[in-house]
């Protein structure tokens, strides 16, 4: 008789689990939908969605079609977070949860003859954990770019690439690269930031990066 209430308590746990999965698997395929429906706004006649290829549970890939001949072989990496699922939620109880990005990448032609790896990032300090940023009597300043390189001497389309980054306002939390591989191009933003709410017009700061660091070093 206790093994059968074992066996029981056993097969409802696995059954709960398997519920739980698939329901989370459901709501990430939603989630896709609707980012897939973010995107074909953000792109706004400068592009559309060709397709969906999944990765993982939390990983899907997007090839688009541009309008602009500018880059080659354009597509979109899309990170969701997936801790509906069950051990992935337990494990979110534990750490910080890893943010929900988007990656668009795409060739040149011809490629970056370098390799550049660009990120902007908002660092202060403070002398008290509890002090208010937001009373008056703070005063912030900006630094200049910190570039940390291996390279002996320094080419004039590294300096122009950078240049290309810092020319666009709405770089908070934007990561950018150019490498001679392929994807020659990648640039890597939160995923809020082609959400109907935002202000960001994403695809178009991308194409001017792209623009201002391929046509100044041809």
């Amino acid at each position: 008789m206790i093994w059968a209430f074992i066996c029981l308590y056993l097969l409802a746990g696995v059954a709960t689990v398997a519920i739980w999965y698939f329901w989370s698997l459901r709501s990430n395929r939603l989630r896709a939908v609707q980012v897939l429906y973010w995107i074909e706004n953000a792109l706004a006649g400068k592009g559309h969605v060709t397709g969906i290829r999944w990765i993982s549970l939390s990983e899907f890939e997007v090839p688009v079609k541009m309008a602009s001949k500018l880059f080659r072989r354009p597509s979109i990496l899309v990170k969701i977070s997936a801790y509906k699922v069950p051990v992935n939620w337990i494990i979110a109880h534990f750490r910080e949860p890893e943010p929900e990005t988007l990656t668009f990448r795409a060739d040149f032609d011809p490629h970056p003859a370098f390799n550049l790896h660009l990120q902007n990032r908002r660092w202060f300090a403070r002398s008290q954990k509890t002090l208010n940023l937001d009373a008056p009597g703070w005063q912030f300043e900006g630094c200049l770019p910190v570039v940390l390189t291996t390279r002996l001497d320094w080419q004039k389309e590294l300096t122009t690439a950078i240049q290309s980054v810092l020319a666009v306002e709405q770089r908070e939390n934007m990561q950018v690269e150019f490498q001679e591989s392929s994807p020659h191009f990648r640039a890597t933003v939160p995923l809020e930031a082609i959400t109907p709410e935002s202000q960001m017009a994403v695809f178009e700061l991308l194409g001017s990066i792209a623009s201002r660091a391929t046509a100044k070093a041809s």
